[in-house]
């Protein structure tokens, strides 16, 4: 079974590994504590009862901004993050939010696809954005004229 859960404090040490060892840019486990004390969306993938991944955004009035999805590499390539961002989607649509945001490494061709199949445009990118240098591509979404 899947369900999409509101993050809690004790998933933080789950949620901290996942980012460690599925993601390129690595935030810490006091950083996903403070998302918890802020306005942002946290929500938590769980498979069976596992935490799978998850993702932060934020809105603010008719926009949002994406500004994390991981899914643990053990469940990489098994449509989780194709869910997680169609449901986050669904989500923001009800709460009349016109347009997404995000931004992804240019070196992730995984999730840079993932966008894309969801109708993310390219607009803009930011050069070294990243520590190691890479750069940011910026994407948007228009869920509503």
């Amino acid at each position: 079974m899947i369900q999409i859960k509101k993050c809690l404090p004790e998933y933080i040490d789950r949620i901290y590994e996942i980012d460690k060892t599925s993601s390129e840019y690595n935030w810490t486990k006091e950083q996903f504590a403070a998302e918890l004390k802020t306005d942002k969306k946290f929500n938590v993938l769980f498979a069976n009862e596992v935490v799978v991944g998850y993702i932060i955004y934020h809105t603010v009035i008719d926009e949002a901004e994406i500004l994390n999805i991981v899914i643990d590499n053990e469940f990489k390539g098994k449509g989780y993050g194709t869910y997680l961002l169609k449901e986050t989607i669904e989500e923001l649509k009800k709460k009349s939010i016109k347009n997404v945001f995000l931004e992804v490494g240019e070196k992730n061709i995984v999730a840079t696809a993932l966008y894309e199949k969801f109708k993310f445009e390219k607009y803009n990118i930011r050069k070294k954005y990243y520590k190691d240098g890479e750069n940011a591509i910026l994407m948007k979404k228009a869920l509503q004229q």
